[in-house]
C-alpha cells in the first residue's frame, strides 16, 4: 500500500504467484535485478532506493511481471 516513506524506514515488498510448477521470483528496480524470493526487504531506506520496483515470476510455462510499485523517499 502507498504511504509516506522517510529515510531510515524499513520497507517490505511481497510477491506471490500461484503456479504449477511453482515459479521462481525475482525483483527488479528499473531494469536491474535487486533480489530474489517472495519477499524483498529494504532496511534503513534512503533516497538511493527511490524508483519503481516489480517482481517477475517464471517457470517452464512462461514468465509474468507484476504491476510496479514506486517508492518515493
Amino acid at each position: 500500500p502507498s504511504g509516506e516513506i522517510v529515510e531510515g524506514d524499513s520497507v517490505t515488498l511481497n510477491c506471490s504467484s500461484d503456479s504449477n510448477p511453482p515459479a521462481e521470483i525475482s525483483w527488479f528496480k528499473g531494469g536491474t535485478t535487486v533480489g530474489s524470493g517472495r519477499i524483498y526487504s529494504i532496511s534503513n531506506i534512503s533516497s538511493d532506493h527511490s524508483g519503481e520496483y516489480k517482481c517477475k515470476s517464471i517457470n517452464k510455462h512462461g514468465e509474468k511481471y507484476s504491476d510496479g510499485v514506486t517508492l518515493n523517499i
